[in-house]
């Protein structure tokens, strides 16, 4: 009898065992370069055979797509083994051995390990054989399995089998269940932690990345160059500021109660103009964002009433401080204030003409694949977000710009 107890102990701590190297297992399918602590070393430093074998298509159930870079969507294999192992290591430890009338379960936890062995043997060899090579974590673990199933065979029932009651009693066999799913809860838990520290890490590096990018003005510049270059469609009555002789144009499709619309706007009067000395076209498309700014489109209505009086670039300079609370603008008041025709000013806003011109820079900005406001493009080219906020960027155009008026004899 002491023997027996002596094996189930033997069994309950290869099933906490490999039930540990399951989970950090599953924890490479989170992040790849997982802290696995003291089963680090086993993998060894710089050893990408764990992480190869787990991140496989054959790392998932059902199998990920042959030819196809993962990560693949399924069911983790290593989140498998930990549910396998949690169910022996809580039987062995909580259970143990069962009376005569519970023998039926002893004989059945055999035939699960049985199942169990088949499955570690499969997928040794395909580790040797499939995808070539080998996760040092998962030997162990496969290991530990072949020894549950070995004392599993000696502690077999032995002689006819009955039913009938005895120990493990009900109760033990739903806190034994309970203790599984609370393991396996923690472990989702791990998972999801793991998860988001690849995202974070992920984000830092490619912030990282950005960072080193938006530095390079000459990779800038490329990376602007390479942009397709569209049809802009400018109209003679379109609100320009700096019109004036040798120029580049700068479109940008915005929208009044958009708060990255505003910051490029101070970004714009603050660093760019400058670096051109009023060298610079600026011409206005309108793009309300009436999803997510429930007053866009009263702020482009009025912007081009204003327009039609002369008033654009008055009203949208006016508008700025008070974008955050668009809708509650008087705009019969706004256009006394900006010396205005009242009465046309609100007529303007409620014609099918003036909504008619905005969703023509509208249908424009979709054509363009204005993806978010502001929409920058100079010259015809889209200026990404991340190439705007570089100084040095316009400071190269510009420069092209100036050796032009230089050539000519002009002064910039």
């Amino acid at each position: 009898m002491e023997r027996k107890r002596q094996l189930v102990w033997v069994a309950g701590i290869l099933a906490l065992v490999a039930a540990w190297t399951c989970s950090s297992l599953h924890l490479l399918h989170a992040e790849k370069d997982a802290d696995l602590g003291l089963l680090a070393g086993i993998c060894g430093t710089g050893d990408e055979g764990c992480a190869s074998v787990v991140t496989s298509r054959w790392g998932v159930l059902p199998l990920g797509p042959e030819g196809e870079e993962g990560p693949y969507d399924g069911v983790p294999v290593a989140l498998l083994g930990f549910i396998y192992y949690a169910i022996l290591a809580s039987w062995f430890l909580l259970i143990g051995n069962t009376e005569p009338g519970r023998q039926w379960m002893a004989r059945l936890l055999l035939v699960f390990t049985g199942v169990g062995v088949i499955g570690s043997l499969a997928y040794s060899g395909i580790m040797m054989f499939a995808i070539g090579s080998a996760c040092k974590l998962c030997y162990l673990t496969h290991g530990c399995n072949l020894g549950i199933f070995a004392i599993s065979w000696l502690l077999r029932p032995r002689g006819p089998v009955m039913r009938g009651t005895g120990y493990p009693s009900n109760r033990l066999l739903v806190a034994s269940g309970v203790a599984v799913v609370l393991a396996c809860l923690a472990q989702f838990s791990l998972f999801e932690a793991g998860q988001e520290r690849a995202r974070f890490r992920g984000l830092e590096e490619q912030t990282a990345s950005l960072q080193q990018l938006a530095q390079d003005v000459e990779k800038l510049e490329t990376l602007h160059r390479s942009q397709t270059k569209i049809d802009t469609a400018i109209r003679d009555d379109d609100p320009k500021l700096n019109n004036q002789g040798l120029r580049y144009q700068l479109v940008i499709f915005s929208d009044v109660e958009c708060p990255n619309c505003a910051r490029f706007d101070i970004y714009l009067k603050e660093t760019i103009l400058p670096i051109w000395n009023n060298h610079l076209e600026v011409v206005w498309k309108h793009y309300p964002n009436t999803t997510d700014h429930p007053h866009a489109m009263d702020g482009a209505k009025a912007l081009e009433a204003a327009r039609l009086q002369g008033k654009f670039w008055e009203l949208r300079d006016w508008l700025l401080p008070r974008r955050q609370n668009l809708g509650a603008v008087l705009w019969p008041q706004a256009a006394l204030e900006l010396g205005m025709d009242q009465q046309r000013f609100v007529r303007d806003m409620q014609s099918p003409q003036v909504a008619r011109r905005i969703q023509q820079d509208i249908s424009l900005a979709h054509r363009a694949q204005v993806g978010g406001t502001p929409g920058v493009y100079l010259n015809g080219r889209k200026v990404s977000r991340l190439v705007r906020r570089s100084t040095g960027f316009w400071k190269i155009q510009s420069d092209s710009l100036r050796e032009q008026y230089e050539r000519k004899g002009r002064p910039w």
